[in-house]
C-alpha cells in the first residue's frame, strides 16, 4: 500500500450526526507530492502560505512557502533537515518565520527571513521537545508587535529523553520508552528575537500553550496545577496567573477574541454517569465571570474566531457532511464549510476572510468562500495531534544519508 495514504488512514473517521445548510464554497488542491503537506499558515498579507512537509521514507521535515495559488513552491530549508512549526510562524509584518529545529543538536526555537536566508538560533539548549507534551511542548508565538516571543520550554527534557531514545552508538533508537520515568517540566518563557532577554514567567513546571492578549499586555496558557487542563491568564511580570475556566474538563486549544474581552475554547468532558467522552466548544469572559456552551454532546473541537469576533470556523468528528464547519457566537447558524470532504482537519483563515488553507495531513488545499467574512488566523489542538501523528518527529526512522 502506498505509505502516504497509509499515513491518513487514522485521519479518516467515519461522521454521524447534524447535518447543517451548506456554506457555498469551492475546494481547490494546492499541493501533490509523496511528502506529507500540513500546517498551512497565510502570510499577513495574504499572498504566500507556509507550510511544513514530512517525508515519511527519510524523517525529514521541510518548510515550504507557495503563492496564495499554490505556484511557486518554495524550500526555505534544506533537503535531511528536521524544521517544523505548529503554530502560526510569520511574524506580525510577514519578515520573518519562527520554527523549531534540531540542527544545533537540541530541538531550539530559530527565526529566518521569509525567504529562507538568515537563520538565527533564538534559543540554546532550552529543549522545546516536541514529543514530551505532544504538540503542547512545541508552541511557540511572536508578540503581537513582533518584538518578543513567547514559548514553551522544556528544561528538563531534552537530556532525558536523548540518553532514553539513544542507542549504544548515540544514534536515534526506538521508541519504546517509559515516558513516565521521564522529567516533565515546562514553563513559559519570554525572549527577544535575536535571542538576547529570555526570561520566564512560570515557574509551576506545568505552564503550555503560551497566548498573547491581542493588546500585548497578557498572556493566557494552559495548565494543570489544578488537576484538569485549564487555561489561565497572566501579566508580563509572570504575576497573576488567573484561573477563567473551569475544573473538571480538559481545555484541548484556545484563543483570545480579536477585541481581547473573551476566551473561545475546545474542551473535553467526562460524563461519569454514562461514561461518556465528548468534545465541546465554549466562550469565557477574560476574568472567568461568565460561561457560555456553544455546541455540546458532538466531538468539536479546533474552534477559530473571525477577526470581527461574529463567526466561529470549527474541526467536527461527528457531523456528517462536512469535517469543518462554521457557527455564529451563539452556537446557531450551523453550516458545513466543504460538504463532502471529511478528512479535513487544520483549517486557518486567509487575510481578507474569503478563503481558508485546510489540510488533511497529506496535502494543502483552499477553501473559496461565496463571500467575505472575515477572518483571523487560527489553529486547533487536533491540526498538532495530526502533526504528532505525521511525525513523532521520525525517531524510529533514519535521516537521507
Amino acid at each position: 500500500m502506498n505509505f502516504k495514504r497509509l499515513c491518513i488512514i487514522p485521519f479518516v473517521i467515519c461522521l454521524l450526526l447534524f447535518p447543517g445548510a451548506a456554506a457555498a464554497a469551492e475546494v481547490l488542491q494546492l499541493t501533490d507530492t509523496p511528502e506529507l503537506d500540513g500546517f498551512p499558515f497565510w502570510s499577513p498579507d495574504g499572498e504566500r502560505i507556509a507550510y511544513t512537509s514530512f517525508d515519511p521514507v527519510t524523517g525529514d521535515m521541510t518548510i515550504r512557502v507557495m503563492a496564495a495559488d499554490g505556484t511557486a513552491g518554495t524550500d526555505l530549508t534544506p533537503a535531511g533537515s528536521r524544521d517544523f512549526f505548529v503554530t502560526n510562524p510569520w511574524s506580525p509584518d510577514g519578515k520573518e518565520i519562527l520554527f523549531i529545529s534540531d540542527r544545533s543538536g537540541s530541538y531550539d526555537l530559530w527565526a529566518m527571513n521569509a525567504d529562507g536566508t538568515g537563520p538565527v538560533q533564538v534559543t540554546n539548549g532550552t529543549n522545546v521537545v516536541p514529543w514530551l507534551h505532544g504538540p503542547r511542548g512545541c508552541e511557540a508565538e511572536w508578540s503581537p508587535d513582533g518584538r518578543t516571543i513567547a514559548y514553551t520550554s522544556c528544561l528538563f527534557g531534552g537530556a532525558d529523553i536523548r540518553e532514553a531514545t539513544a542507542d549504544e552508538h548515540g544514534g536515534r533508537a526506538s521508541m519504546n520508552i517509559n515516558f513516565s520515568e521521564i522529567r516533565k517540566e515546562a514553563d513559559i518563557w519570554v525572549i527577544n528575537p535575536d535571542g538576547s532577554g529570555g526570561r520566564g514567567l512560570t515557574s509551576s513546571g506545568d505552564a503550555l500553550m503560551p497566548r498573547w492578549h491581542p493588546g500585548g499586555d497578557r498572556i493566557a496558557y494552559l495548565s494543570r496545577v489544578s488537576g484538569t487542563a485549564v487555561v489561565r491568564v497572566m501579566n508580563l511580570d509572570g504575576s497573576g496567573g488567573l484561573q477563567i475556566t473551569p475544573d473538571g474538563e480538559d481545555v484541548l486549544e484556545f484563543s483570545w477574541s480579536p477585541d481581547g474581552s473573551e476566551i473561545l475554547y475546545a474542551a473535553l468532558t467526562h460524563d461519569p454517569v454514562s461514561d461518556n467522552v465528548s468534545f465541546g466548544i465554549r466562550i469565557v469572559s477574560a476574568d472567568g465571570s461568565s460561561l457560555r456552551h456553544l455546541t455540546s454532546g458532538n466531538l468539536d473541537a479546533a474552534p477559530v474566531w473571525s477577526p470581527d469576533g461574529e463567526r466561529i470556523a470549527f474541526y467536527s468528528q461527528s457531523r456528517p457532511s462536512s469535517s469543518i464547519w462554521l457557527m455564529d457566537i451563539g452556537g446557531s447558524d450551523l453550516q458545513p464549510l466543504a460538504p463532502g470532504y471529511l478528512t479535513f482537519e487544520m483549517h486557518v483563515w486567509s487575510p481578507d476572510g474569503r478563503q481558508l488553507a485546510v489540510s488533511d495531513g497529506n496535502d494543502i488545499f483552499v477553501v473559496v468562500r461565496d463571500g467575505p467574512a472575515a477572518s483571523a488566523p487560527g489553529f486547533g489542538i487536533l491540526c498538532a495531534m495530526t502533526a504528532l501523528s505525521i511525525g513523532a518527529f521520525a525517531i524510529p526512522v533514519g535521516r537521507r544519508s
